[in-house]
């Protein structure tokens, strides 16, 4: 049984994490430190017919222990196998708070868990503040805006990372393995100085594609690094052509690339008749003006699932492409059969799976009953080439959106 301390920073008793921890293949850790700040949450307020205001005490909140902080540097001393910290509903620019990070100073985890939520932000920046430097392997992060910004006043050309300011402090430069849930993407992941040693990088759902692109772009040395990619969510919320050439160039030179896991469609817009389906939403395409700068926004996203066919690395062994039943994608497939018939194409290839049943986002590149007909039966060729390969390559199922959240371990 997972060994964990769970502390509140309230006399509220701490909820259950509604998730299982984010470390890669599932691996349970020795002994997690949970601390759950939800007791401390703003609470919104949606107004309603006959409810104009919110009844007294809404907006109240529990005070905070006087041995909280005190009860975070207990924990630390007295177990020191403790090897994951997991921050649940650190949703502030101000959580966790220096002081919290500084009553960590001491502990030796493995592995970080943020979770601020969606559409939150948080004081991920903060591990800075631990006085000696955590030995992280693997970190989680769920919120949407970060510290990372178009540097105007750099170098304009986009041929080096100098295009963009650092977005995450050094200590988070020699982690392994990264995922990104929900970002934004000013919450790209360059540390000061590069990432050095990053593995296995996932990004979900929201800005998914910029905030890969401005992830690889700015770590060169991610090309002889990286070993597995999980990208993708059921939408998006814009991207540029640039962002989709840069994923597009980064698989097509990736020395050490061994697993690819895609969900990609067309972008959804965010905004006024966008968002999330919850009420929130922002109209993002004021976030940079139109200069022409492979930062800016544009109006119109380009669909990041075609042609990947053809910049797909040699080195892969396992590949996962989940993508929008539509017109486009049915012509896209004729290049997956004519590359899939080619035994140069991916030889080492050993698992495969291969979905189009994401919704599709563009009226005009629906599909008729004979259309989607066509659509599978081109699939079926496809996968049914690789089946007949010496070795035979496996046909799997691919995960869901849900589950590609949770990294695998390579």
């Amino acid at each position: 049984m997972p060994r964990i301390l769970s502390l509140s920073p309230t006399a509220v008793l701490p909820k259950p994490y509604p998730h299982r921890l984010h470390i890669p293949g599932g691996r349970v850790p020795k002994h997690e430190l949970y601390l759950d700040l939800s007791s401390l949450e703003d609470k919104g307020w949606l107004s309603g017919p006959g409810q104009d205001s919110p009844p007294p005490g809404f907006f109240d909140l529990p005070s905070t222990r006087a041995d909280w902080l005190p009860s975070i540097r207990e924990a630390i001393a007295n177990h020191k196998d403790i090897d994951a910290v997991n921050i649940y509903r650190c949703n502030s620019t101000e959580w966790p708070t220096p002081q919290l990070w500084k009553a960590l100073s001491g502990g030796r985890p493995t592995h970080l868990e943020l979770d601020a939520g969606e559409m939150e932000e948080c004081n991920y920046e903060g591990l800075k503040d631990v006085e000696l430097a955590w030995p992280l392997k693997s970190v989680y992060l769920q919120c949407y805006e970060g510290d990372g910004e178009r540097d105007w006043e750099g170098e304009r050309s986009p041929g080096g990372p100098q295009w963009f300011k650092p977005s995450f402090p050094a200590c988070y430069a020699g982690i392994e393995t990264l995922v990104l849930h929900y970002a934004s993407d000013s919450l790209y992941f360059y540390p000061e100085g590069g990432a050095r040693n990053l593995r296995s990088l996932t990004v979900m759902e929201n800005n998914f594609v910029a905030t890969f692109a401005r992830t690889v772009h700015c770590n060169p040395l991610t090309l002889q690094t990286i070993r597995s990619v999980t990208l993708g969510g059921e939408w998006f919320i814009e991207a540029e052509e640039w962002h989709v050439e840069r994923m597009k160039d980064f698989f097509l030179n990736a020395k050490a690339l061994v697993n690819i896991e895609l969900a990609l469609n067309d972008a959804k817009p965010f905004g006024f008749g966008g968002g999330t389906g919850d009420g929130e939403g922002s109209d993002i395409s004021d976030e940079y003006p139109e200069d022409g700068d492979p930062a800016t926004s544009t109006s119109q996203s380009p669909s990041p699932y075609l042609g990947l066919s053809d910049v797909l690395p040699a080195s892969l062994t396992s590949l996962s492409f989940r993508g929008p039943a539509n017109k486009l994608m049915l012509d896209d497939l004729d290049s997956w059969i004519r590359n899939a018939k080619r035994a140069a194409w991916l030889p080492n290839l050993r698992t495969v799976a291969l979905k189009l049943d994401l919704p599709c986002h563009l009226e005009s590149a629906a599909l008729d009953e004979a259309a989607q007909k066509e659509l599978d039966a081109k699939v079926h060729e496809f996968l049914g080439l690789l089946a007949k390969r010496d070795p035979a390559v496996q046909v799997m199922e691919p995960r869901t959106v849900k589950e590609m959240e949770y990294p695998l371990e390579f």
